[in-house]
């Protein structure tokens, strides 16, 4: 996994930046205690994965998804922050069980 700092820049979003990391927005709130919208020079902690990444589709459910990829549902929402899953959402698939 590589973390990292990034400095906000002038037009970034939590969604633009998930977008340009690869990782769900969900994870960017999370790791950076986040209750409020990003301003420019707010410095985030960015953690990438080195495991898959699935886009949730209609009707998808942690406990499927988990299914799918052969990994536990508790662990698949910790590591990705949510409770439960909606159309579009990054998620990461965690490559084995910490």
């Amino acid at each position: 996994m590589e973390k990292f700092f990034y400095r906000v820049i002038e037009g970034d979003c939590i969604a633009g930046l998930a977008l340009r990391f690869g990782i769900p927005q969900t994870v960017i709130i999370r790791d950076n205690n986040l209750s409020r919208d990003i301003a420019a020079g707010d410095i985030l902690l960015i953690r990438k994965s080195s495991g898959k990444t699935y886009c949730a589709q209609p009707f998808d459910t942690i406990e499927s998804v988990a299914k799918r990829f052969g990994v536990d549902a508790e662990i698949l929402a910790s590591v990705n922050g949510v409770d439960y899953l909606f159309y579009g959402l990054n998620l990461i698939i965690p490559e084995s069980v910490p």
